[in-house]
């Protein structure tokens, strides 16, 4: 009984335990998604990073977004007219922590023009949890909007870019 208890319940285990990918996979997959995002040319590839139940909240705007259609509506690069005005990118990261299967990143979105109106430069704080299969189940966006008075009101910590 003892000799049969032992393989089936390391078979259990192997079948009960969620293994996560590889670690250096999860670095790549977020280096490749904001080097996706920088660019911002490919909307299909960049909505290929989210798994279907994701969600994504926009703290600053106060938006709650429950899946991948939601998300993908709120963030769509073909609405509106956008133009990149200081930078190639749309983006720069300039700190960022992988760890178990998260990643904390800080940056700055560089100026542009949407519908004709400037906005930015931006900092921000976007922090990405990921499934087993390195897909984004969960999002939160801490980004600084200016013009200020078409947001918020308050500070403009944006002038710290330099």
């Amino acid at each position: 009984m003892k000799t049969l208890f032992i393989p089936l319940m390391m078979i259990f285990l192997c079948i009960s335990h969620k293994s996560y990918a590889n670690p250096n996979q999860l670095k790549l997959t977020v280096q490749e998604y904001f080097n996706t995002y920088m660019q911002r040319k490919d909307f299909k590839k960049f909505m290929s990073f989210y798994a279907k139940d994701a969600t994504l909240k926009d703290i600053i705007y106060g938006n709650d977004l429950r899946n991948k259609a939601e998300i993908q509506s709120f963030l769509n690069w073909h609405n509106g007219k956008f133009d990149r005005l200081a930078s190639e990118n749309i983006l720069t990261v300039t700190n960022q922590v992988i760890e178990n299967q998260s990643a904390i990143t800080e940056g700055y979105f560089h100026q542009f023009r949407f519908n004709d109106k400037e906005f930015g430069p931006w900092l921000f704080i976007i922090s990405l949890e990921f499934n087993e299969d390195n897909k984004i189940i969960k999002q939160t966006d801490w980004i600084n909007y200016t013009p200020r008075k078409d947001f918020l009101g308050g500070l403009n910590m944006n002038k710290l870019i330099k």
